[in-house]
């Protein structure tokens, strides 16, 4: 009897705890992971239908860079008043980093929860009488 039931790892093609394993479920962190995992569903839309294919390109398949920069260091015997002002540039910059990894990582979830609401009303298909 074959086993039709299908879980999030299946949809990922994943090769997590292989060495040099390139799955969703490796070493980059959890950003890298989803956003290749995006990548790789995007890749094997081309066997889906044109409505499931329309559907699921809204997203777009890229997702945005960061748009923090960050500030010139000043030289080892600039201004102390030089290096104030980088230190304050510098806590603006780690804020905006921070707030975009909070973003990053709240659309990360929501990606998983539609993933995992996709395989869940596929499988109770498949397992109906």
């Amino acid at each position: 009897m074959l086993d039709n039931d299908m879980t999030t790892n299946d949809m990922t093609g994943s090769h997590a705890g292989r060495p040099g394993g390139t799955g969703c479920a490796g070493r980059a962190g959890r950003a890298a992971a989803a956003l290749l995992c995006l990548a790789l569903g995007t890749a094997l839309l081309g066997g889906l239908p044109t409505s499931a294919r329309a559907e699921a390109t809204q997203l777009g398949g890229d997702y945005p860079d960061a748009q923090c920069t960050s500030p010139m260091r000043p030289f080892a015997g600039d201004k102390a008043w030089e290096w104030d002002l980088y230190r304050q540039k510098m806590g603006a910059y780690r804020a905006c980093v921070d707030a975009y990894v909070r973003r990053a990582r709240a659309d990360i979830e929501i990606i998983q929860g539609k993933i995992d609401k996709a395989v869940r009303e596929y499988n109770r298909e498949v397992t109906m009488p």
